[in-house]
């Protein structure tokens, strides 16, 4: 254990070291990350000996995917998003559905194995962002702020917002494989997500107003409130699973709750979380590199290859281009928009419920197409991210001096960034 666990502490080391430096280059955390564990995975030095379906590796990728969605969730501004919501809503309420609707539409022409609820799976899973694949996207301060928060919060709820329809589509998926009743297993998904719904706003609720009455009083410090606020997010998380609710989903709703409740009260409530998940992030994406990104390279087919470049291209950048329409906004900024949607912890993660519960005779399927995209979105976002940003802010001052009042240049409150792994540049 010492030798791999030498390793991998060494890669955070090295990596800490030069993270700033980093940051305003092609090179990102994840990428650094994925590297080092294809190096000391079973397909490199076979350093790091596990397994996809083993419980450590598992509960790794479960506490950190709960630890981001409550982060994420607690760190948006509600405020700011009811002032600004002129480019997440569309994102949300419009490019998100489509996203997912022509994922399933390239996946049921590509894998004519699968069965619809299999192939409306895949673009579930695949239809979140993550943030955290191309940090300057969203850190870069020549990019208008606009569009960064447009972006910003997109990434930190579009993770809550998929997690239902990735239960539904599994539940089918697997009683249409079982000849089951799919009403049982649509009345099945609808009481985890109503439980875990109730356990999630009730445990942000009340914690919100315990936290808030220890503050007025000075009882809580600083550092117990962040604490505090985190162990919320993992009581609420460890109720709902027992009684057979959505863990992922109680902490993604108590991050909401509590943040809604505790804006503007409450100081740096989320420091210690977003510090948690950007350890937990990296290492998941250490332990993706290791044992989950290079098995499905052996398994990688013309039709996986063409579904991973269509994942990030027309599926993500179309429906974009569509939820913009009307919006006043120029086409490098649609583009931005669209390119700018890398896959992420999240896909992993949810991949991770389908080989971890599921009995489909897709999955190995299934499993293939998720990873091999999020390890094509881990280089292509990130090594585009600065050089990308930098070229939208070029053209982003040339266009606000020709007209100050271009869509682009409204201002708003500034909501936190959801990066984790690197540093902002300024």
């Amino acid at each position: 254990m010492s030798f791999w666990l030498f390793a991998v502490a060494g890669f955070f080391v090295v990596y800490a070291l030069f993270s700033r430096r980093l940051s305003t280059t092609a090179i990102t955390g994840p990428m650094v990350f994925v590297t080092a564990g294809l190096v000391i995975g079973s397909d490199g030095l076979d350093i790091l000996q596990t397994t996809p379906t083993s419980e450590a590796v598992t509960a790794l990728l479960e506490i950190t995917l709960a630890v981001v969605l409550f982060s994420d969730a607690n760190a948006i501004n509600s405020t700011a998003w009811r002032r600004e919501a002129f480019v997440p809503g569309r994102l949300l309420v419009t490019g998100m559905p489509l996203t997912i609707l022509f994922g399933f539409v390239a996946a049921v022409t590509l894998f004519t194995e699968l069965g619809i609820w299999e192939a409306a799976l895949i673009a579930a899973i695949l239809a979140p962002t993550d943030a955290s694949l191309g940090q300057a996207v969203i850190s870069n301060r020549r990019v208008p702020q606009r569009i960064r928060q447009g972006l910003n919060v997109e990434s930190g709820l579009n993770d809550g917002v998929v997690l239902p329809l990735v239960l539904i589509f599994l539940g089918a998926a697997e009683e249409s494989a079982t000849t089951g009743s799919f009403s049982e297993a649509l009345s099945f998904i609808g009481q985890e997500i109503l439980i875990a719904t109730v356990i999630g706003i009730t445990a942000g609720w009340v914690g919100a107003r315990v936290i808030l009455t220890a503050t007025r009083r000075g009882w809580i410090s600083q550092m117990w409130t962040q604490i505090g606020g985190l162990a919320l997010a993992a009581a609420a998380y460890g109720l709902a699973v027992p009684l057979d609710g959505s863990g992922f989903i109680a902490a993604w709703l108590t991050g909401l709750t509590l943040g809604a409740l505790t804006r503007g009260q409450v100081d740096e409530l989320t420091e210690f979380s977003e510090t948690l998940g950007s350890a937990l992030t990296a290492l998941s994406f250490l332990v993706f590199g290791a044992i989950l990104l290079g098995p499905a390279m052996g398994d990688l087919t013309w039709q996986v290859a063409l579904y991973a470049v269509l994942s990030l291209t027309l599926v993500r950048m179309l429906p974009v281009a569509l939820s913009m329409l009307g919006s006043g906004l120029g086409r490098p900024s649609v583009l931005y928009l669209g390119w700018f949607g890398p896959r992420g912890l999240a896909s992993i993660i949810f991949a991770g419920i389908v080989i971890e519960d599921a009995e489909l005779p897709g999955a190995p399927t299934i499993i293939t197409v998720v990873m091999v995209t999020v390890g094509l979105s881990v280089f292509a976002h990130g090594a585009t991210s600065w050089v990308g940003s930098q070229a939208y802010g070029d053209w982003y001052r040339t266009a606000e001096e020709a007209d100050t009042d271009i869509p682009e240049a409204a201002q708003g409150p500034q909501s936190p960034l959801s990066g984790r792994l690197d540093a902002p540049p300024t």
